[in-house]
């Protein structure tokens, strides 16, 4: 999940990956996170016989940046960058708001 502009600022809005708000808990983000992979996990895709190779291929590219969302979101080694880019999405939020 790296940006052009910036190493730590995921290329996707993790939040919307997820479907969740910025202010919910980590444990809304893990319930949101499972629901997604389950979903989209690809042994879940084997089993529709009816999805085409591009459906499953689009699929595949979904369930990797979901699972990049949950990395960023909550694991320990992308705090700091977290909080950064949540101050960073914070404030990009108010001022459309103005």
């Amino acid at each position: 999940m790296s940006n052009q502009n910036n190493k730590d600022e995921p290329s996707i809005n993790p939040y919307e990956t997820l479907g969740v708000d910025i202010n919910v808990s980590d444990a809304e983000i893990s319930k949101a996170y499972k629901k997604l992979a389950l979903k989209l996990h690809p042994d879940k895709l084997q089993q529709k016989a009816n999805l085409s190779e591009t459906e499953r291929e689009r699929l595949a590219h979904q369930f990797h940046d979901v699972k990049e969302a949950r990395s960023f979101l909550l694991d320990p080694e992308h705090k700091e960058a977290r909080q950064k880019y949540d101050k960073k999405l914070k404030s990009d939020l108010l001022r459309k708001e103005v």
